[in-house]
């Protein structure tokens, strides 16, 4: 069951004359299916943060070990 709103964190009421979901905080107004959907689009954007986290940390390890083996 969804209970928090993928904008802001807030917590979700399910609304039965509209059979929409409305978080109290925001205001975001939207059915399950456009609720998951935005929780899908946010977890790829983390995603996407933490991949290019990984891979400058790589570039980085990789670097200095280079600079190491040529002293």
């Amino acid at each position: 069951m969804v209970s928090y709103c993928p904008e802001c964190g807030g917590e979700l009421k399910f609304d039965l004359a509209s059979k929409n979901f409305v978080c109290k905080s925001c205001g975001l107004f939207a059915s399950r299916e456009k609720i998951d959907e935005l929780r899908d689009k946010a977890e790829a954007r983390k995603e996407d943060v933490r991949q290019k986290r990984h891979d400058d940390y790589i570039d980085w390890w990789q670097s200095s070990k280079k600079d190491k083996q040529q002293k």
